[in-house]
């Protein structure tokens, strides 16, 4: 009777052992804060509004798509002078809230959801011309949705 009992009270204690190793197993526990921030941006993502100096241009990027991939690449489209149509970009390590373009413009990552993106940036200066018109420049807030 005494031997049943101590396998009775065993039970609990690999069942218990069990669950904490399955639940310490998988998930994104490994990936890096980068990583994990890359994961997050990688999508593709279509213009909700997009605002330049305080005013809305949303109707000057009708269109405008960003795809951004984990090997740190990004192709665009109808992303005018802000936006190339194609690039890559660095994570800033001290500051997972910003990356670097491969034209050297930097751009802040001002909010991030499973749905939605906000960025900002400075462009100061014109890439070149379109059908004879300048670029825009000045400070741009890209509000995006995510489309998958």
């Amino acid at each position: 009777m005494k031997n049943n009992q101590i396998k009775l009270k065993a039970i609990p204690v690999w069942m218990a052992f069990l669950l904490f190793t399955a639940s310490s197993c998988g998930g994104d526990d490994s990936l890096s804060p980068e990583e994990l921030r890359l994961q997050e941006l990688t999508a593709t993502w279509a213009v909700s509004s997009v605002m330049n100096d305080g005013s809305d241009v949303t109707d000057q990027f009708t269109g405008f798509i960003l795809v951004v991939t984990t090997n740190q690449t990004y192709s665009t489209t109808n992303g005018g002078n802000p936006w190339p149509a194609q690039g890559t970009f660095s994570l800033l390590t001290d500051n997972l809230d910003a990356f670097l373009r491969d034209d050297n413009v930097q751009v802040n990552i001002t909010s991030i959801s499973e749905t939605a993106l906000t960025l900002t940036f400075q462009m100061s200066s014109v890439r070149g011309t379109a059908n004879g018109v300048d670029g825009i420049t000045g400070s741009f807030t890209f509000n995006l949705n995510k489309t998958n």
